[in-house]
């Protein structure tokens, strides 16, 4: 059985020592974060930067940042192994989607 946890059944983000209001914060969060990933997919179509994918879903690179690597936990979203440069130019890693074929 996969253990991954799943796109359409987020879970809020919080340690079991945080403090009430981190929980909260999180829970809060859950929803949003959910739209985000949406979002994100909905515009990957080929490999791009969080800068790139940002500009496409008006949501701003730090956003984007925070949710790729939720992305990539949940298998729908790699890097590529490739970069191209920020606004400022720096190196990038590339990300991409994850299509997978259903069984």
């Amino acid at each position: 059985m996969n253990n991954t946890p799943d796109l359409f059944a987020p879970q809020p983000r919080a340690r079991n020592n945080d403090p009430a209001t981190s929980h909260a914060a999180a829970t809060s969060m859950v929803k949003i974060s959910h739209d985000h990933h949406l979002r994100i997919l909905g515009v990957l179509w080929k490999p791009m930067t969080i800068y790139h994918i940002a500009t496409l879903t008006g949501l701003d690179h730090v956003q984007v940042a925070r949710r790729m690597p939720e992305l990539e936990q949940m298998g729908h979203a790699r890097t590529t192994g490739g970069t191209a440069p920020s606004p400022a130019g720096r190196e990038c890693r590339l990300w991409e989607k994850i299509i997978v074929a259903p069984t």
